[in-house]
């Protein structure tokens, strides 16, 4: 009998003690600090974990808090558990069995993985399906300089995948695919938020949902104007869609940034008219939830506040008990479709295009839909 093949802990050392910003929200802190280390930390081979007891020893924290963030990054594909043995590191080198259907890539930004919900949610609903339903997958976390000189296509290329399925594609997609199609690989684009790099065999459509929202703005409560508020990033695409709808439902608005303000007093210069609501994209919603997030609930309980891109996480306070407009994606129903179409092989139809339509959500608690640890 061989011996068994021992799998080595290549990690630096455990941080060192940590002062937390809140009590209360150890957890959310704890999952952002280890979900950083361990993408920094991914080599080609499994390895070695932190040790749950050991970790929280060290940190001073309770096991009980250290086991739901290994629960959590575990759900994200990047830990895994080995039951009465140990946790690893996922490895950059998924092992191929013959018993799957289909080895599946699927590429993701990582700040849009770490700050988006929605991202996140697309994510791990399908990798868990894709799983349920027999195929192995593997994430591919990436930064945006990595489409240059072929580096994210090296490490695409050692996986030896059947098909990648890119959510969202950006511009390091649009460097990438070229290269990953001359290898004989399939890819499958799925469009989300702006107008995408590639052609793309899904879409998910938020126009009709965020019209259904500005109708009922301006019928039930007289909203005459909006402000479009800017994250750090802006997108032109985004910006003009907006710009569209907004003209269509026959509300003025403008565009604004807090610029060199504090967010908080950014977000409390703008309350006052009682017929100004506030819409907030993805980033711009994710920006002021972790960074302002008291800000936010205040500016929610007093105006009508659109968040565009879906909910928003708070990882460093609680969800706040207001309510807002949200457009909502079934992201359940988009992961089931399309591994069904992998299995039928629909999915390679380029012809088709699956079109997914978001539902508005007026008035919605956000406490039932925004993520928190």
């Amino acid at each position: 009998m061989m011996p068994r093949k021992k799998i080595a802990r290549g990690l630096p050392p455990l941080p060192a003690r940590l002062t937390f910003k809140a009590k209360k929200h150890k957890g959310a802190e704890l999952l952002e600090i280890l979900r950083g280390i361990a993408i920094a930390n991914q080599r080609e081979e499994p390895q070695v974990f932190y040790p749950i007891r050991e970790l929280a020893r060290h940190l001073r924290v309770t096991v009980s808090t250290v086991s739901r963030v290994y629960d959590a990054l575990e759900e994200e594909g990047i830990l895994v558990s080995i039951r009465g043995s140990k946790t690893l590191l996922q490895g950059l080198s998924g092992g191929r069995h013959l018993s799957v259907l289909g080895f599946i890539g699927m590429p993701v930004l990582t700040s849009s993985f770490v700050t988006l919900q929605d991202c996140r949610t697309f994510f791990i609903r399908t990798r868990r399906e894709l799983r349920v339903r027999g195929f192995a997958v593997a994430t591919v976390f990436y930064d945006r300089n990595e489409g240059q000189n072929g580096r994210l296509f090296s490490r695409i290329d050692k996986y030896n995948f059947d098909t990648v399925l890119w959510h969202q594609p950006d511009r390091v997609a649009k460097e990438t695919v070229p290269q990953v199609k001359d290898r004989g690989v399939q890819v499958i684009g799925v469009s989300d938020r702006w107008f995408p790099t590639i052609r793309c065999r899904y879409e998910v459509q938020r126009e009709s949902a965020i019209m259904s929202v500005l109708r009922d703005w301006h019928t039930n409560d007289g909203i005459t104007s909006a402000v479009v508020v800017r994250g750090i990033e802006i997108s032109a695409p985004k910006e003009e869609l907006l710009k569209t709808l907004l003209e269509e439902g026959g509300i003025a608005y403008e565009f604004k940034s807090a610029g060199d303000q504090r967010l908080a007093d950014f977000l409390k210069s703008l309350a006052g008219d009682e017929r100004r609501a506030f819409i907030f994209p993805s980033t711009a919603a994710a920006l002021f939830a972790f960074r302002a997030p008291d800000a936010l609930s205040k500016l929610m309980s007093r105006a009508r506040v659109l968040l565009s891109g879906g909910p928003a996480s708070f990882p460093f306070a609680q969800v706040p008990d207001v309510v807002a407009d949200l457009v909502i994606v079934d992201w359940q129903s988009v992961a089931e479709q399309i591994v069904s179409d992998l299995i039928s092989r629909r999915a390679f139809e380029r012809a088709e295009t699956t079109v997914f339509e978001a539902k508005a959500h007026l008035r919605a608690p956000l406490i039932q839909y925004a993520q928190r640890l």
